[in-house]
C-alpha cells in the first residue's frame, strides 16, 4: 500500500522506474534454473505418444497426491486415497473456508497470487517458487511455438492493473516494464476519445506480440479499422487471457493485427493449462494437471503446480467440451478440448463508454483477505453501481468497504458513485444460475 501511494505521486518517469523494479523483481522469482530446466521438459514430453504422456501424468498425479497428504493439515485424512475419485469435489467456498489448512508453504517461502475470480470471491493462493517457474515456463513454451521469445521480444500488455492515477491529466496510459521488454497499456481508459493515444503509442513501441484481456484488444481492432488506421508494425502473434475468444471477435483481431490469435486456459488460482496451436487445436497441457468432466461440460482440475495450496479435484466454475480425436492436425497426440466455454465477455461502463470486463471487475476483490463469500456488481446507473456482498460475518472489518470502493473508484473513475452493501445472500436468475455482473443500462 505504501510503495501503491509513492507510485501514485510519482512523476510518470519514475512509476516507469517502479514498474521496472518490480518486473525485476518478479524475474528472480519466475526465470530461475527450474524455468529452463522444464522448458527442455515440455519440448521431450510433447514428442511422446499418447499413451507414453498420461504415463509420464499418472506418475506426476501419484507424486503431487503423495506431496499433498503428507504436508497440507486438510488432505492428511486421505493417505488411504488410491486415486483421484478418493478424494472430495472441492468447490470456491471449501477453497475459501480451508484456506489456511490447505497451505503448505509460509507466505514468506512461496509466491502469493490475489485472486477475484470469475465470481468476485476472495482468494489467496500460494505457489511455491518452483511452481511458479513451471508455470511461466508452460505459457512461455506455448508463446514460444508461435515464434515469440519471453524475455527477448518486446510485447504489449492490456491487463488490470492499476497504473494511471485517477488525478492523471497527461494522455499517457501505459508504462514500461524494462525488466521484461513489456509496455504495459492500461484497460481502465479505452474510451473514444482516448483511443488514438493508444494507437499512436503501438505505431511507436512496435511490439513483436500483444497479450491481455481480450475485450481490450478487441475494442483497439475495431477502433483500427472503423477509423481506417494504418498500422506501421505487424505482431507475430497475440495471446488474450481471462475471456472467451468470439469467432466474430477473432476474426476482426487477426484481420486488424494481420497475425494469428492464440487462445490459452489456465487460471490465477492455478489451474492447469489448455493452449491453441498453429493449427487451431486446443491441447490439454497433460503434464500440468488432469480435467475431470463432470455434468453440462464443468470440470473439475488437479493441477501439478500448486504445491503451495494443492488443489484437487477443484470445481473451478468453467465449462470446456472435449473433442474425441487424440491427434490434432499439426501432429501432435494429445487430449483435445473442443471449446472453451466458462468464460463470459460480460461488462460494465464507465461513464465515458468505457467498457470494464467481468475478469477485471473481479480484480476489485484481490486485495482483500478470504472474507467474501459471494459477491454481485450491479450497475443501475451510468454514474451508480451496486457492490452487493456476502460477507464471513466472523472475520470481515467494515474497513473492507473503503477498500473496495476506492478500488472500483479507480476502475471506473472518481465520479462513479459506489454503493457496498451486504447481504445474507444474493438471488439466482430464473436460469438458476448465479451472474457476478448485471448491467441494467
Amino acid at each position: 500500500m505504501i510503495f501503491q501511494k509513492l507510485y501514485e505521486i510519482s512523476p510518470i518517469w519514475l512509476q516507469n522506474v517502479g514498474v521496472t523494479l518490480k518486473g525485476y523483481k518478479n524475474n528472480k522469482s519466475r526465470y530461475g534454473e527450474e524455468y529452463f530446466n522444464y522448458i527442455e521438459f515440455l519440448k521431450w514430453f510433447e514428442k511422446l505418444s499418447l499413451e507414453k504422456k498420461i504415463e509420464v501424468q499418472n506418475d506426476i498425479l501419484e507424486k503431487f497426491i503423495n506431496y499433498s497428504v503428507n504436508k497440507s493439515k486438510y488432505y492428511k485424512g486421505y493417505k488411504e486415497a488410491n486415486c483421484l475419485s478418493d478424494f472430495p469435489i472441492m468447490d470456491k467456498e471449501e477453497l475459501r473456508k480451508n484456506i489456511n489448512s490447505i497451505h503448505t508453504i509460509s507466505a514468506e517461502s512461496g509466491i502469493e497470487s490475489h485472486t477475484g475470480g470469475t465470481t468476485g470471491k476472495s482468494l489467496i493462493v500460494r505457489f511455491s517458487k518452483e511452481d511458479m517457474m513451471r508455470r511461466m515456463a508452460t505459457l512461455d513454451y506455448f508463446k514460444m511455438k508461435a515464434g515469440f521469445i519471453h524475455l527477448k521480444m518486446k510485447r504489449a500488455t492490456f491487463n488490470g492493473k492499476h497504473i494511471v492515477p485517477q488525478n492523471q491529466t497527461k494522455k499517457v496510459f501505459w508504462r514500461y516494464n524494462h525488466a521484461c521488454k513489456q509496455m504495459i497499456f492500461s484497460s481502465f481508459h479505452l474510451s473514444s476519445e482516448n483511443m488514438i493515444y493508444y494507437i499512436n503509442s503501438l505505431n511507436k513501441f512496435k511490439p513483436d506480440s500483444i497479450d491481455g484481456f481480450f475485450t481490450s484488444i478487441y475494442e483497439v481492432a475495431k477502433y483500427i479499422e472503423l477509423n481506417n488506421i494504418v498500422l506501421n508494425f505487424k505482431p507475430i502473434a497475440i495471446f488474450p487471457t481471462s475471456e472467451t475468444i468470439s469467432d466474430e471477435g477473432r476474426e476482426l483481431v487477426e484481420r486488424v493485427f494481420q497475425c494469428k490469435v492464440y487462445n490459452q486456459y489456465a487460471s490465477s488460482e492455478g489451474a492447469p493449462f489448455i493452449t491453441e496451436c498453429d493449427k487451431g487445436g486446443l491441447h490439454i497441457e497433460l503434464a500440468s494437471g488432469v480435467f475431470e468432466m463432470v455434468e453440462n461440460d464443468e470440470v473439475l482440475v488437479t493441477s501439478f503446480t500448486t504445491h503451495g495450496t494443492p488443489l484437487i479435484r477443484y470445481q473451478i466454475g468453467d465449462q470446456i467440451s472435449l473433442n474425441h480425436n487424440t491427434k490434432c492436425e499439426c501432429g501432435v497426440e494429445t487430449l483435445l478440448a473442443k471449446e472453451i466455454k466458462g468464460r463470459k465477455l460480460d461488462y460494465l461502463l464507465k461513464a465515458d463508454g468505457t467498457k470494464i470486463n467481468s475478469a477485471n471487475i473481479a480484480n476489485a476483490f484481490k486485495n482483500l483477505p478470504n472474507v467474501i463469500i459471494q459477491s454481485q456488481v450491479i450497475q443501475l446507473k451510468e454514474n451508480l453501481i451496486s457492490v452487493k456482498i456476502v460477507v464471513d460475518k466472523k472475520n470481515y472489518d467494515l474497513r473492507f468497504n473503503s477498500i473496495l470502493e476506492k478500488e472500483f473508484k479507480d476502475k471506473f473513475g472518481k465520479e462513479m458513485v459506489v454503493m457496498i452493501e451486504q447481504v445474507d445472500n444474493i438471488p439466482r436468475e430464473k436460469s438458476g444460475k448465479h451472474l457476478f455482473i448485471k448491467n441494467m443500462l
